[in-house]
């Protein structure tokens, strides 16, 4: 059964939440949110009787920093695990100093409070999709 993660931004209730879809052995992860967020997806994921390492796969709706700013380090922290994102949004996970340059216009000296820090994904574990494709992951298929 599907279940959302409250990812308690900010220490708030109900701002940023994550899906987390069962897979073969695991779950895959929709927009895992951003880095400073990251010990209360691990709390959640605890909660559901999983961790990190559980994690067969990312889904990124799109590469804000609130939904997929955590996607760089998870993906380091399990190797390996493939990160699904339109391939215009790509480029800027695998290098995302453009990104983080017009994020920190917006949010200047307040970037790492809000959002921690925002890795590069791995060439290896990014996946760009341009629409319509079926996704296989763990054993469980996503048009």
């Amino acid at each position: 059964m599907s279940a959302f993660i409250d990812l308690e931004f900010q220490g708030l209730p109900r701002v940023i939440a994550t899906a987390v879809i069962p897979v073969g052995g695991g779950v895959l992860l929709v927009d895992p949110g951003p880095t400073s967020c990251l010990p209360a997806l691990e709390r959640g994921l605890a909660a559901l009787s999983h961790t990190l390492a559980d994690v067969k796969g990312l889904l990124l709706t799109h590469i804000h920093l609130d939904h997929a700013g955590a996607s760089g380090t998870i993906a380091r922290r399990v190797p390996g695990v493939p990160v699904y994102v339109h391939d215009v949004g790509a480029r800027h996970l695998a290098q995302p100093e453009r990104l983080l340059a017009s994020a920190t216009r917006l949010y200047g000296a307040d970037m790492d409070r809000l959002w921690g820090a925002f890795e590069a994904v791995p060439a290896a574990s990014l996946h760009a999709l341009s629409g319509g494709e079926a996704l296989e992951v763990a054993g469980r298929r996503f048009e």
